[in-house]
């Protein structure tokens, strides 16, 4: 269950501005009452936010509400990307570096309540606050699961350098939408140009929850709860602490770029 009262006053907040972003205010009062018995019944943080958001999608009778976001973030990202792309290159596709840029990326978000973002040309280069990136065996296969559209044009040169460095990539994402989160049909073009393999998941339950061998390298908040709750296999997430209660949790100023092992953020939000 979400048992933090932050938590549900983000929730709330999130989805609120969900309705009045898409111009349905009219129907805040139903959201508001769905949202009351999904907290009631005690449900985990990944089912409450994902069926909450599934309702504004039945209020609105539209699959994916953000499809123009999405796009004009993806114009954004390609363009940005090519830059990054540029750069790791030019520091010998360094694996480390393209993960400090993914992870400096996690600047994009809908409505997190009291978060503040940057341009994201600008966020790119922000030093993360905690880095425990290690090298990272190369018999193991990496998948990144995705996060926002936009910051999965960085992600995608995140999966070259990998590439590069002679690892065996996928990609992961959901089939159905979520929020401004990149689904199958928004990246599978793309990345099978670059001769990445797509993994994409059942419903808009984050990927994380149905990975089972491999390491994930693994994007975002709502990825990082629901691994979490769901996560069964070795990561490394790349985020940004857009919370007080992240940035309380693991003790740096709110906004800051994070690599942090699976282990160490089980351990901090036992």
């Amino acid at each position: 269950m979400i048992d933090s009262d932050l938590c549900k006053l983000c929730l709330i907040y999130s989805r609120s501005m969900d309705l009045i972003t898409l111009g349905k205010s009219s129907e805040l009062s139903k959201l508001l009452k769905y949202i009351a018995e999904l907290i009631n019944k005690e449900a985990s943080r990944t089912t409450i936010f994902t069926e909450s958001y599934n309702y504004i999608k039945n209020l609105l009778n539209l699959s994916d509400p953000y499809i123009h976001t999405k796009k004009r973030l993806t114009e954004v990202g390609k363009r940005i990307a090519k830059t990054v792309r540029k750069y790791v290159a030019s520091r010998n596709w360094d694996l480390h570096t393209a993960i400090k840029i993914s992870a400096a990326s996690n600047i994009i978000d809908t409505s997190v309540i009291g978060y503040e973002p940057k341009d994201l040309d600008k966020a790119l280069w922000d030093e993360p606050s905690i880095d425990e990136y290690r090298e990272i065996a190369r018999d193991k296969k990496i998948v990144i699961v995705l996060d926002n559209a936009g910051e999965a044009e960085i992600d995608l040169v995140l999966a070259e350098t990998f590439l590069r460095n002679g690892y065996t990539i996928a990609i992961a994402t959901r089939r159905e939408t979520y929020e401004i989160d990149v689904t199958y049909n928004d990246i599978v073009d793309r990345a099978l140009d670059l001769d990445i393999e797509v993994i994409v998941t059942p419903n808009n339950i984050s990927p994380i929850a149905y990975l089972t061998d491999g390491f994930a390298i693994v994007k975002g908040i709502a990825n990082l709860e629901a691994y979490i709750e769901l996560g069964k296999i070795e990561t490394l997430h790349l985020f940004r602490a857009k919370c007080t209660v992240l940035a309380k949790i693991f003790n740096v100023p709110k906004n800051a770029s994070l690599i942090i092992a699976g282990k160490t953020v089980k351990n901090a939000t036992k």
